[in-house]
């Protein structure tokens, strides 16, 4: 708003005057006529000033002079003249008569003038220009006025230019140093002195003396208003608003207008509704003012209030704002052209509407502005204009000086950092985008500019580092940008109510901003460099396609040429396809499915709009559609639909597709474990060769032919091809892997037991190592060498490290070293984890918890596989629930339990679980899993030896726990158990395999150990039984005297509601019979006391009585005190003869125990004791027995693998 032109216009009068006007007391201005005394006679000379001046000649007015010289006239007459020539605007004629009043006056006289024409100086100073152009691009240079009544309209060179504001302060400034020399004891200097510090923007000085003003003279008009301007500028709104109002009080229609900085103040402290009501009384009031303030800033307010979204009556009220402040704004101009915030918002207009003239009036504004940011506005009009033409040299220097002028000019920053990125100087751009937003952290478009480049430096960068660093940077920035987008959308729903987000809403720009939909595309491009950055990258593809939904709907493309419209319609396509990948990601092929086949529907409207014919863009669009369809059909488990509509389909049109050929040899490779999997191979091989034949070095391929080597089992062959890809690129991490696979495997397959082959089984098993490095060294990402080292570290195969001595001087134990191996091991794997999508990460977890002996979390520790960032061109990704172990997330999600050595993994962990906690259900679950494994390798004897070794250790469990901690029916059901055993043990002890998974005798032994443990059998039964009968019947006794309890308290109960109803009805006929009583005693005692003095004191004692009973706080008096004492006597009375309620004796804590704990009446032994619960009850339980020792579990030859 134009603060600076408005509120402290000091001091000169209405008509022109000075505060100096109070010498004018003997005559008064409304008089036309002045009677000057003569020095000769006692006549009075009389001069008409309406006479005088009618004329436009200086000659009569010279008469005047000449006669006040010879009469040598009061300096009053001198001032009244002057004062009328300046108010018809005869500005020269008034100076000229200065100049001579002040040669001829007293010093008294000369002091009164030469003040007199510091202010005319200052009042002149008000519309002069602030600078001179010398050499303006839209018009010619600013000269001085050519009225002949101007005083600079007597210079000799009609082109000079106009005296500045800076020339006309000194002058004034002379003007009051010479008055200071007359010595003269005027308070009007000091005014003076104070207007021009003021006008100079010297607010601390001003100050000092205006308050040295008003400290003589409290009600100084022209210092109130003053002392308003400068808290005003001191941003102090609330004193300023009061100086305002009390200058308002005292004089109402005082010029300057105290209204305007009334206004003023309102607004900027947030109520425009009375900043705008200020205004309009200003014009009401002063309708013919010079002063343009009030008409200028109502205009300001309805351009400001067009800018509003939220405007009721939508975009044409904001059209009638809008329209309505350009007509007042032009009004304002009118009146004064010399107006800087009235040229600011034309030259605006004129550019945002095309008219010329724009620069004319930057360039008048520049010249006339009063304040720096004034003048830096009219250089930002200046520049954009001559953006706007094309002219970008100057344009980029005049965005510089208006930046110069004013540090925090937004525009004009932004405006030289867009060059800046045209020129494709990035770091002067970054530096100048963060130098704004450290003065404006809410400045969106810095926001959005330095995330933009940011972007760019990431997506261009050579360097992993660099890159990695410049994306972490836009990713910040953008985080901002939405913050602030949804800041501003609250506020537009009302779902909060603040100041700022108010401002976003309302910000046009910011509006702009947030329509924009390649914004949000570069937004997902940066985050979809992170797996948990999916669904950010979803919301910001979902909001640029509703943003484009939305143009369409509103049909904003109508005015676009071909080209954009087709741009337009490429990017929903492409919206379209990127969204149907990040479902695909997110595990949600069927949401996938349709966002894939709406991109191929906008396909296809596009083709057949154009005739049929296929564009190169679509045919690459369409490409790329088919074959993730073709991916997400995979994910569907319609593998023949996606072979035949799909990737067959995309071969026929480009059979140089290699990533559908892929697709079809990994289609092949997965059922390799059925019946056809001989035919599989070949197939996967026939397109495996066409790959290699026209992209034999493309590392891809040679990478998926490693894995159709290994896969095939054929290691020697991939050992070489592997050695061929490294001499190819000796970096691809993918060979680098397959050389440290074989070398692991070699490794593992050498089972020399000589110091050689111990030996080269080491060397293998480093080499193998440092194959995983190198691997990883190239790619940090490379879950498979990281879990290759996992397994190295795990097994101990590369050496514990740990050397470090005990106290007696002796390593620590094997245990010890395993257990750091395997902790290290874990730490790697949980990593690898979360990027490979394979049922053998969850196994080694598992294995690595097993071994040490952590079995809860090998089976119930919670898990779940994160789905890869990327569409996988030569894998497939799938959905890891969460809640499932390590094991049973490997044999549920990737084998459908039908893997028999996982689930050996898991009856394996399950039985141990089942042997340290002594749990039989524990033994009972290992038993379901291996009896599953059975199902599916029914001649496997290792699997047949674990499940009768379950059997039978789950009955001696049993055997082995107290009686509460089991039941009968579990020890029927592992008698029952252990009986099948011995039948599987003597199946084992007979069978002719050789070599057998276990040790000959084995079976043998435990048939032996199981017939002991059954012998054993009906005893313990029969204990059982006993114990469960006690048990029943304690129980049975304890809920019997628990029911008398509770008949007995409810009959209890039932007696005494009887008894408090039997009091109640006594006490109520009780109370109705006294309350009879008082009313006839008080009819008696009215009809007996007919005296009428008695009557008076009665009702003045009743009146008493009643101002007694009125304060409830106050003691009650004598006779109530007696009166109740007696009502309790009687009640009491009555009550003797009551039976006495008894005492129901407190229970003990042990009784109150009993009863607090629920079902602790089922925990009693026979003699009604206490019988311990819970975990009290349970004896201690040492480890399991070692009569049959841990590795008896036998496990299958493949288990290490």
């Amino acid at each position: 708003m134009a603060s600076t032109s408005t509120s402290g216009q000091l001091p000169h009068h209405q008509n022109g005057g000075s505060s100096s006007s109070h010498h004018l007391d003997a005559e008064p201005l409304s008089n036309r006529t002045l009677l000057v005394p003569s020095r000769l006679d006692n006549d009075d000379i009389t001069i008409n000033l309406d006479d005088l001046f009618s004329s436009p000649d200086d000659s009569e007015t010279q008469i005047v002079v000449d006669l006040f010289k010879d009469e040598r006239a009061p300096v009053v007459f001198w001032v009244r003249l002057i004062q009328e020539a300046w108010r018809i605007k005869r500005y020269t004629l008034a100076l000229e008569m200065l100049e001579q009043g002040i040669a001829h006056l007293d010093p008294k006289g000369k002091c009164t003038l030469l003040c007199l024409k510091a202010n005319y100086l200052l009042a002149l100073a008000r519309k002069a220009p602030k600078t001179v152009l010398s050499q303006p691009r839209g018009g010619p240079p600013l000269t001085h006025s050519s009225d002949p009544n101007h005083p600079e309209s007597k210079l000799r060179d009609p082109h000079a230019p106009p005296n500045t504001k800076d020339a006309l302060w000194q002058a004034a400034e002379v003007c009051i140093g010479r008055a200071e020399g007359t010595h003269v004891n005027d308070k009007t200097i000091t005014d003076l002195k104070a207007v021009l510090m003021l006008a100079r923007g010297r607010l601390d000085e001003a100050s000092r003396l205006f308050e040295s003003i008003l400290a003589t003279e409290p009600t100084h008009l022209y210092a109130l208003m003053a002392r308003a301007r400068i808290l005003f500028a001191r941003r102090s709104f609330r004193l300023a608003l009061k100086a305002y109002q009390q200058v308002l009080t005292l004089a109402p229609k005082f010029l300057p207008d105290p209204r305007i900085g009334i206004g003023l103040c309102c607004w900027l402290m947030g109520d425009r509704k009375k900043a705008k009501a200020a205004w309009n009384r200003s014009i009401v009031v002063h309708p013919d003012s010079s002063s343009n303030s009030a008409t200028l800033l109502l205009g300001l307010a309805h351009l400001n209030t067009s800018k509003d979204p939220t405007l009721a009556g939508g975009e044409e009220a904001r059209t009638e704002e809008y329209s309505r402040g350009i007509e007042l704004i032009q009004a304002a101009f009118k009146k004064d052209n010399t107006s800087a915030a009235a040229l600011g918002a034309l030259a605006n207009f004129f550019l945002l509407s095309g008219r010329p003239g724009t620069i004319k009036l930057a360039e008048r504004m520049i010249q006339f502005a009063d304040a720096r940011i004034l003048a830096s506005e009219g250089y930002l009009h200046l520049a954009r204009s001559l953006h706007s033409t094309g002219d970008r040299s100057a344009a980029l220097s005049v965005y510089q000086q208006s930046s110069e002028m004013f540090p925090d000019q937004l525009l004009a920053l932004l405006s030289e950092a867009q060059f800046l990125i045209e020129s494709n100087s990035w770091p002067a751009a970054v530096n100048l985008y963060e130098n704004v937003l450290r003065r404006n952290p809410r400045c969106v478009e810095a926001l959005c500019a330095l995330a933009s480049i940011h972007a760019h430096l990431a997506f261009s960068d050579s360097s992993v580092v660099d890159s990695q660093a410049e994306r972490k940077k836009a990713k910040d920035a953008y985080d901002q940008v939405l913050r602030l987008f949804a800041s501003g959308k609250e506020a537009v729903e009302g779902v909060q109510d603040h100041v700022v987000n108010k401002y976003i809403a309302k910000s046009e720009r910011v509006r702009e901003l947030a329509r924009d939909e390649q914004m949000f595309v570069e937004i997902a491009k940066v985050w979809d460099d992170e797996m948990q950055g999916g669904e950010r990258c979803s919301r910001a593809y979902r909001e640029a396609q509703r943003i484009l939904d939305e143009k369409n709907e509103n049909e904003e493309d109508a005015e676009l040429d071909g080209t954009k419209r087709e741009e337009r319609a490429l990017l929903a396509t492409r919206l379209a396809n990127n969204i149907g990948v990040l479902e695909y990601h997110r595990q949600d092929p069927i949401a996938a499915q349709e966002s894939i086949e709406t991109a191929l529907v906008k396909i296809g409207e596009r083709i057949t709009s154009s005739g049929g014919k296929i564009s190169e863009q679509d045919d690459a669009a369409l490409s790329v559609c088919t074959y993730n369809r073709g991916v997400i059909l995979e994910a569907l488990g319609d593998d023949e639909l996606a072979i035949n509509e799909c990737y067959n389909q995309l071969l026929s049109q480009h059979p140089e597709y290699i990533e559908a050929k892929a697709r079809l040899a990994l289609i092949a490779l997965r059922g390799v474990t059925g019946p056809q999997r001989q035919n599989n191979f070949e197939l996967a091989n026939q397109y495996l060769k066409e790959m290699l034949t026209t992209n034999s070095a493309a590392l891809e391929v040679r990478a998926l032919q490693s894995y159709y080597l290994y896969t095939a089992g054929l290691y020697r062959n991939l050992k070489d091809f592997a050695r061929a890809t490294l001499e190819l690129d000796a970096k691809d991490a993918y060979a680098l892997t397959a050389r440290g696979i074989i070398a692991f495997h070699e490794a593992r397959e050498n089972r020399d037991p000589s110091r050689e082959g111990s030996k080269m089984r080491q060397q293998l098993f480093v080499r193998s190592a440092q194959y995983f490095e190198r691997a990883l060294q190239q790619h940090k990402h490379c879950a498979i060498a990281a879990q290759g080292i996992a397994i190295l570290i795990a097994e101990n195969v590369l050496g514990s490290g740990i050397e470090t001595s005990t106290m007696t001087g002796e390593v620590n134990t094997a245990m010890v070293a395993m257990n750091k191996n395997t902790r290290d091991a874990l730490t790697i794997l949980n990593k690898v984890k979360e990027s490979v999508n394979d049922a053998s990460v969850y196994v080694n977890i598992g294995h690595c918890h097993f071994h040490r002996e952590e079995f809860e979390r090998a089976i119930e520790s919670v898990s779940s596989a994160p789905v890869s960032g990327c569409f996988p061109a030569l894998g497939q990704a799938l959905n890891c629930e969460r809640g499932t172990s390590q094991y049973e997330t490997a044999s549920k999600r990737y084998h459908k339990d039908q893997d028999a050595t996982i689930l050996q993994y898991l009856a394996r962990a399950w039985y141990h679980k089942g042997v340290k906690d002594q749990s039989f259900n524990d033994i009972r679950q290992a038993l379901e899993k291996g009896r599953l494994a059975l199902s599916l390798q029914p001649r496997d004897l290792s699997i047949k030896y674990n499940i009768a070794l379950m059997q039978q250790k789950g009955v001696q469990v049993l055997f082995d726990l107290a009686p509460q901690r089991r039941t009968l029916e579990q020890l029927r059901l592992a008698i029952q158990d252990a009986n099948e055993s011995q039948a599987l043990f003597l199946e084992l002890q007979n069978d002719p395999t050789d070599p057998a998974p276990y040790q000959k005798d084995f079976p043998r032994q435990r048939f032996n150990y199981g017939k002991g443990l059954l012998t054993r059998a009906p005893l313990i039964q029969e204990a059982q039984e006993t114990y469960e009968a006690t048990e029943q019947a304690a129980v049975d006794r304890a809920r019997q005297a628990r029911e008398e309890e509770r008949r007995r308290r409810d009959e209890m109960e039932a007696q005494r509601l009887a008894q408090l109803q039997e009091q109640a009805s006594r006490l109520a006929e009780q109370r109705k019979r006294m309350q009879e009583e008082a009313a006839q005693w008080t009819l008696s005692a009215t009809f007996a006391d007919s005296d009428e003095d008695g009557f008076e004191v009665e009702g003045k004692e009743k009146k008493k009585r009643e101002k007694k009973s009125v304060g409830g706080g106050k003691k009650r008096g004598k006779k109530e005190k007696r009166e109740g004492s007696e009502r309790a006597e009687s009640s009491s009375e009555g009550e003797e003869d009551k039976p006495k309620k008894k005492r129901v004796k407190g229970k003990s804590k042990r009784d109150r125990r009993k009863s607090e704990t629920p079902g602790a009446e089922m925990d009693l032994d026979e003699d009604g004791e206490e019988a311990v619960t819970g975990g009290n009850r349970r004896k201690r339980i040492g480890r399991a027995s070692k009569n049959i020792k841990s590795n008896e579990f036998i496990e299958s030859s493949d288990e290490e693998e």
